[in-house]
């Protein structure tokens, strides 16, 4: 997982960094710490294009995202196979070749 993803499960109120790690290391999964260009520069390139939709939509509408949102899809795309979220709709949009899947209640 990026960096991001680790600081978000991390700031939850109540959470320790035992308990995240823990949970880490049972499923297999890894922090990514170290990005690399290729991801820095599509990150760039995606909230650029972002920010260009948002300024073409009337009034700004919907949700501002944040850098981090872009950080997320972009790792997902050179370091990972998919990414999961509930938010499918950002990453669609800014990342239309990224293998999404979500987790449905």
């Amino acid at each position: 997982m990026s960096p991001p993803v680790y600081a978000e499960l991390l700031a939850a109120p109540g959470r320790k960094t035992e308990e995240i790690d823990s949970l880490l290391s049972s499923t297999g999964i890894e922090v990514d710490w170290v990005l690399g260009e290729p991801v820095w520069r599509t990150v760039a390139a995606a909230f650029r294009e972002y920010a260009e939709r948002r300024r073409k939509q009337p009034g700004g509408s919907g949700p501002r995202r944040i850098l981090a949102d872009f950080v997320i899809g972009a790792h997902a795309i050179h370091l990972a196979s998919a990414l999961l979220t509930l938010d499918r709709g950002l990453y669609r949009a800014a990342f239309p070749k990224l293998k999404i899947l979500t987790v449905l209640s």
